[in-house]
Parts: structure tokens; C-alpha cells; sequence
């Protein structure tokens, strides 16, 4: 059984908002651009193949670190995604989550299966309707190979705002925007390694994936359940 993808669509606003065939609009996944609409509506899907984190999907949902204390009613100390996630009526352990089966999988061989499998996986018929779509917001046509392009660079942009944000709120935290690197309590991380996630207990971290397979590293703490 082919796995369900939801398809942005214009809508009338001028946005993008995900959409299924049976289902019509998705509630909460209106979005400004097409990626962020894809990534909102696809959440669940994307997070389990480790491709999205809780920053991107945060940021596909519209959300500005400006606007969290009020989406959740608390400062941005706690980042609180966990609180956005239920304010939204999600549930973050499949919203925001990251399985550890999905990071083992998440490395070179990802882009193997988008570029190779990926077709088999979700179907052509798939990318034509995905195609049909964006031709009516004047985009042009795309491939499962761009369109993971896009998702990473998204989630690369959001995660580098939030740890950006973290710099200047919390001093065991050293980071400059558009460096490659951050530091965590004097331990120094490569970006490009991290994810934020959030536990079904509502515990909001930074981790890392671990030599040892289906393992993550627990890097930072942001904020506790």
C-alpha cells in the first residue's frame, strides 16, 4: 500500500495549502511558499524518514520565533514546539518526532531512494498531480529529487534560526549565524548533525545521530516536559 502524500495546492489567498483528493484542504498547513505547505502536510511522513524535524515543520507551519509566546502562551526560553504541536492539535510524538530507525536510514542512502526508489514508492502518478498543481501557482515542473532538495534546504534554514535564537537567549550556547558549527555547554557540534525534536512527553531537545545504529546523542535540553 502506497503511503499517503498530501498535495499543495493555490489557494485563494494566493498561499499554498496541502490537500488530499478525498479529503480536501488540510486544516493548519496554509503556507506561503510550496515547500512549506508539502513539508506541513507530509509532516508525519517526512519526519519518520528523518528528513524533518520539529524546526522545519514548525517553520512550514508559519511559525516566526517572534510569534511562539504567543501561539503557546510562554517566551521563547523554552522554544515551546511542544506547546504549538497541541495548541494545533497535534500530537508531537508523530508530529515532531524523529525515530531512531528512520536516522539510521536518513544518511547517503536517502538520496539513493529518492533518486532511484522513490517513484516506485510514491507513485508517478504522484508527481504529475504535484506537477498539475504548481503550474497553477506558476511554478515550474519539479522532480522527487528537487523536491527533497528543497525540504533539506528548508529544514537547514529553520534549524539555523532557532539555534540562532538560542544563542541569544541562553549563555551555555554559542553560536553565529552562517557558521558551521555551534557550541553546547563548551562542546562544539557540526550543524549539519543536528535536529531538534520533541518527546511524547513534551520534552523539546537538541540530538545528534549516534555511531551506534538506531541511537541518538542527546545534545541539548530546551526544554523539559
Amino acid at each position: 500500500m502506497l503511503p499517503f502524500i498530501a498535495i499543495p495546492l493555490l489557494h485563494s489567498s494566493g498561499a499554498w495549502i496541502a490537500s488530499t483528493a478525498a479529503g480536501g484542504y488540510i486544516a493548519g498547513t496554509l503556507s506561503t511558499t510550496w515547500v512549506g505547505a508539502f513539508i506541513a502536510g507530509n509532516a508525519g511522513l517526512l519526519s519518520a524518514l528523518g528528513i524533518t524535524s520539529a524546526a522545519g515543520v514548525y517553520a512550514a507551519l508559519g511559525g516566526t520565533l517572534s510569534s511562539v509566546g504567543t501561539a503557546v502562551g510562554s517566551g521563547l526560553t523554552a522554544v515551546g514546539l511542544s506547546g504549538l504541536a497541541q495548541s494545533l492539535g497535534l500530537a508531537p510524538a508523530t508530529f515532531l518526532g524523529l525515530t531512531f530507525a528512520s536516522w539510521a536510514f536518513v544518511t547517503s542512502s536517502v538520496l539513493i531512494f529518492f533518486a532511484s526508489g522513490l517513484i516506485y514508492l510514491f507513485a508517478q502518478n504522484k508527481l504529475e498531480l504535484i506537477n498539475i498543481e504548481r503550474s497553477k501557482g506558476g511554478l515550474e515542473k519539479t522532480t522527487w529529487r528537487n523536491i527533497l532538495k528543497e525540504i533539506q534546504s528548508y529544514e537547514r534554514q529553520a534549524m539555523i534560526d532557532i539555534l540562532a535564537e538560542l544563542n541569544e537567549e541562553c549563555e551555555d550556547v554559542v553560536y553565529t549565524r552562517g557558521s558551521e558549527d555551534i557550541e553546547f555547554k563548551g562542546v562544539k557540534y557540526y550543524v549539519r548533525d543536528l535536529k531538534y525534536v520533541v518527546e511524547k512527553d513534551g520534552t523539546e531537545r537538541i540530538v545528534k545521530s549516534s555511531l551506534i545504529p538506531f541511537r541518538r546523542v542527546v545534545v541539548y535540553t530546551v526544554k523539559r516536559g
